[in-house]
């Protein structure tokens, strides 16, 4: 982690994106596929939403740590 406190730049941006649904897709595959549901919008609905708030989850987490990955702590001197 490169940004500095309270900025975020364009990798962690797409780290973000990649992991939360990349993390979320794949969680909501083996649910669906251990139920036995069928790939329509109702089921496919949640797994998109859980991976949006991952993704914002994680940018926020981002966005609060400085270039150490110290939460809610200014740049160091």
């Amino acid at each position: 982690m490169k940004s500095k406190f309270l900025s975020i730049d364009y990798r962690d941006i797409l780290k973000g994106i990649f992991i939360a649904f990349m993390t979320s897709i794949l969680t909501g595959l083996v649910d669906m596929l251990q139920k036995g549901a069928v790939f329509d919008w109702p089921a496919i609905k949640p797994v998109l939403i859980a991976g949006a708030c991952a993704a914002i989850s994680y940018l926020l987490k981002n966005y609060m740590s400085n270039s150490r990955g110290q939460m809610f702590t200014r740049e160091p001197a």
